[in-house]
């Protein structure tokens, strides 16, 4: 059987590399992109020349402001990434429908046989595609190619520090990763890690080499996928469907510590639309849902409702509307306030099976959707 050709398509600091799209003066800059705003920011982004300064992953804004003055801290902007990373997957579909997005910023892709279909090699093909999203997006990627996914996300590692394009061939694996720390391999996670290490696995070379029986009694099935995957063998293929979701949140922390009643539920109107509008792009109704609060000092508290079975802003914001009041506490200050969508159905068929259901609300949602789509959000503003 003909083995799989699998391609990792890897944004560069993605949330960075959009800021540069719409500001261009920030190329070759250190560049940061942050959660939330003002002093209670945490970086999540950073570019190259920022990397280089010592600025790390999850550093605080405040830190980051005092250590390193020079360095350019934006809040960060999930709209319009989400806008960009469309782009991105559009440019990758147009060589193959076989595209799985992983994230916002990483795709797989099955290029088994385009090879033939594009009378060039699947080095020059992965090149192309790389050129290509860069023209199109000026949106700089890393692809690493192999035949399995795990072998692909490793050559896409790599192909971050070797010019970008890296291939992983199934007959040099030893060669080419055997040394590599287990450690480093997605999926394996910290407590698999600490259970090899005492037997005596700690590199790629040491895994490959247990048999399969040790290391199905080791770590299950999905070790022995692993060992398949990687050996070159693709035991998950591409799937370019994606799952509906079980349930759908939104939060984000804010600039600064609040205890304002009205500003809360302004961020919460937003968070509920976000929310109900990823529901309505499934086509899907949700029957519960929570709102959560944190404070200045990391408590968490959350209260969940059910409602009759809706998609719609209006609904849902008079739910969440209602929870807040609950929770919320005068004297309290609080970092983060969020929504989460439970109890989802995605069958249309079911429609008729939910009592009470909105669907005014839900046509008038929708095309609100349809207006944001084309004009960009908060074109539509709702009156209290």
């Amino acid at each position: 059987m003909k083995p799989h050709i699998i391609a990792l398509i890897d944004c560069d600091s993605f949330f960075v590399s959009c800021e540069r799209v719409d500001n261009p003066a920030l190329q070759n800059q250190p560049v940061c992109v942050m959660t939330g705003g003002g002093s209670k920011g945490i970086i999540v982004s950073r570019s190259k020349e920022a990397k280089l300064l010592g600025i790390k992953m999850g550093m605080p804004y405040f830190q980051v402001q005092k250590t390193y003055p020079q360095a350019i801290c934006l809040p960060a902007r999930h709209h319009r990434y989400a806008e960009i990373s469309r782009q991105v997957m559009s440019v990758i579909k147009t060589f193959t429908p076989d595209v799985e997005e992983v994230s916002i910023d990483e795709a797989y892709a099955d290029l088994t046989g385009l090879d033939a279909v594009y009378k060039t090699s699947y080095a020059d093909l992965i090149n192309k595609i790389r050129r290509q999203i860069l023209t199109k997006t000026k949106i700089p990627v890393s692809i690493g190619m192999s035949t399995s996914k795990i072998l692909a996300k490793l050559a896409s590692d790599k192909a971050k520090s070797t010019g970008g394009l890296y291939i992983i061939n199934p007959e040099n694996i030893m060669e080419t990763i055997g040394d590599d720390n287990i450690d480093e391999i997605c999926g394996i996670g910290r407590n698999n890690t600490r259970r090899l290490n005492f037997d005596g696995v700690f590199t790629v070379r040491d895994f490959l080499q247990q048999d399969n029986t040790w290391i199905k009694m080791a770590l299950g099935i999905r070790g022995l996928n692993l060992k398949f995957e990687l050996s070159g063998i693709a035991t998950s293929p591409v799937d370019p469907n994606p799952k509906a979701p079980q349930s759908i949140q939104d939060t984000k922390s804010f600039a600064d510590f609040t205890d304002n009643y009205d500003f809360l539920s302004a961020e919460l109107n937003i968070h509920v639309h976000n929310a109900a509008q990823k529901l309505r792009r499934w086509n899907g109704f949700c029957a519960e849902i929570g709102v959560m609060l944190r404070t200045k000092d990391f408590n968490t508290t959350a209260l969940y409702t059910e409602l009759a079975a809706t998609n719609s802003d209006f609904a849902l914001k008079s739910a969440a509307a209602t929870l807040l009041s609950r929770l919320y506490k005068p004297k309290s200050l609080y970092r983060s306030i969020g929504v989460e969508l439970k109890k989802l159905a995605y069958q249309e068929t079911q429609q008729s099976l939910f009592e009470n259901l909105r669907h005014e609300d839900d046509k008038l949602s929708k095309i609100v959707d349809e207006l944001e789509q084309k004009f960009g959000r908060g074109i539509v503003k709702f009156g209290a």
